[in-house]
């Protein structure tokens, strides 16, 4: 940050206390300093301890007050670009101790200076025309934050404010949590086809020029790639980001790729039924391996071992790999296995289309139970109590089993059934005609316009490969490109086998509910 243009000193209320974060790691040996809005020489100053603490003095009054953090280590070395910010009091309505700046706080503190005029196309800090400006600023501050976090206990924070707050933190968070590899970030944040040169010059950019809230935001996304943190959630309607659209930030390369699958380290398994292959990808969109499988493979599933389950028509067989894509075994799989499922205790449950049955094989692969079903069940799934659910393609039903292979129901579908995702609440929702949504006990509770194969995130919102979000009662929250085959992972990025553009596609951080900073992980990658 610059100076502060000039202003007024100050008058009588004591020290300020507490501690510096970046994420969740304190910064040590940072500088931390108590100004008054436009005054251009610090009220007092200290630097903070191994554990990020600090306790300045003050003499304060009137005027708008804040600390302004620079340098120091958040653990990956010496960091001259750190700049991090808290508006701390406005005449003497000023916290004296457990104040923590970080990332968020810096992402408030700049929203507030900048809505009021007080925010420099350098990084500057004016002082308000008023003591009433002060109060008012101050009460906007503290409308953003509470207790060091976000104040959501303020109905009038809505979730695009605070997802801008996040998202805004994290891009942040690229330069903190580095040894001073900011360029990222600043090259994101320009001003007339010039890149930052600061932290807050950087915001001051980013809130003026409202077109690169895309650019910011793919900062903040990446270090959500390269960490595992997640990312907030975009509004209903598409994407939004302060006015921007979050990108597809990955674009990977794979052959004819179909239904993506997690594993529990957050990488990527597709399959290519026509290459008869499995690749593997990373969070961050490298291609780590591409495996032979035997049999053109139609279904993949991972069990908690991470072993990867990939079921295949061509020769009637099912191929077990473990997590470097070494075969383990490959096993009979019925006649025209269609999809897969693996429940809580390891064992693996396929679905035969051609022969109506359904196959329950050990974690060995040894066969262990086959039941007789009817209605040529097109894909499978598990829910919570253990129950089998298939969605029948050849006569319009959808069918529940007891692990003992005990016919629960059939329900009618209006037509034929193609894909299943269960919901944290036990219903199930089926693709036919349309995507309909039955409860655990088979009753219809709705039928909504879309269709495609099915997700289901966190929040019990339902993605479909018609490019539609639907919420839990079917009701559309947004819209995204139509791709292919869907997964989602632990932080809530969306994967789709992008079939027809031989790629799978990572939109990131847009399938969980708002995330609340602090950050936590290591550094942000250099650019």
């Amino acid at each position: 940050m610059t100076t502060p243009a000039s202003g007024n000193g100050g008058g009588s209320v004591s020290g300020i206390s507490g501690t510096v974060m970046g994420g969740l790691s304190p910064i040590q040996n940072a500088n931390v300093q108590l100004f008054q809005a436009g005054n251009s020489s610090p009220i007092s100053a200290a630097v903070t301890t191994a554990n990020g603490t600090f306790s300045v003095p003050g003499n304060l009054s009137t005027g708008l007050y804040y600390l302004l953090v620079t340098n120091g280590n958040a653990g990956s070395g010496t960091n001259s670009q750190i700049q991090l910010m808290a508006i701390v009091g406005a005449g003497t309505s000023v916290p004296t101790t457990n104040v923590t700046v970080s990332e968020l706080t810096t992402a408030a503190a700049g929203t507030v200076l900048f809505n009021f005029g007080l925010l420099g196309s350098t990084g500057s800090v004016s002082a308000p025309s008023s003591g009433n400006g002060a109060a008012n600023a101050l009460t906007q501050y503290y409308n953003i934050i509470s207790n060091n976090s976000l104040n959501t206990g303020n109905s009038n924070l809505s979730t695009t404010i605070q997802n801008s707050m996040n998202s805004t933190a994290n891009a942040l968070a690229s330069c903190v949590e580095t040894s001073g590899s900011c360029s990222s970030l600043y090259n994101a944040a320009t001003s007339g086809g010039t890149s930052a040169s600061s932290m807050m010059q950087a915001i001051y950019n980013a809130f003026t020029n409202t077109s690169q809230a895309s650019a910011i935001y793919t900062v903040a996304l990446h270090l959500s790639s390269s960490t595992g943190f997640t990312m907030p959630q975009s509004m209903p309607g598409g994407f939004a980001f302060n006015g921007g659209t979050a990108p597809t930030v990955n674009a990977i390369t794979v052959s004819l790729p179909y239904w993506p699958a997690i594993d529990a380290s957050g990488n990527v398994w597709v399959i290519s039924a026509t290459n008869g292959n499995v690749t593997k990808i990373s969070s961050s969109g490298t291609i780590l391996g591409t495996f032979s499988v035997t049999g053109g493979p139609q279904a993949i599933a991972i069990d908690a071992a991470g072993n990867v389950w990939a079921c295949g028509n061509t020769f009637n067989q099912i191929t077990e790999l473990n997590s470097s894509g070494t075969t383990l075994g490959t096993f009979a799989a019925g006649n025209y296995p269609a999809g897969l499922a693996i429940d809580a205790a390891g064992n693996v449950w396929i679905n035969d289309y051609a022969g109506n049955t359904v196959k329950e094989l050990n974690s060995s692969g040894t066969t262990i139970n086959t039941f007789t079903v009817t209605g040529n069940p097109n894909s499978i799934a598990i829910d919570g109590s253990g129950n089998i659910w298939l969605a029948n393609y050849g006569n319009n039903t959808l069918g529940k089993l007891s692990m003992s292979g005990t016919n629960l129901g059939t329900f009618s579908l209006t037509s034929r059934g193609t894909w299943l995702a269960i919901d944290a609440s036990g219903n199930v929702w089926i693709t036919a005609s349309g995507v309909s949504k039955f409860s655990s006990s088979g009753a219809l509770l709705g039928t909504f316009s879309s269709g495609g194969s099915l997700v289901i995130d966190s929040f019990g919102n339902v993605w479909t490969s018609s490019g539609k979000e639907l919420n839990s009662s079917g009701v559309t929250l947004s819209s995204f490109p139509n791709r292919g085959t869907l997964a989602i992972d632990a932080s809530g990025n969306l994967w789709t086998a992008n079939t027809s553009a031989n790629a799978v596609d990572e939109i990131i951080g847009v399938a969980t509910g708002p995330q609340f900073f602090p950050y936590s992980g290591p550094q942000f990658p250099s650019p």
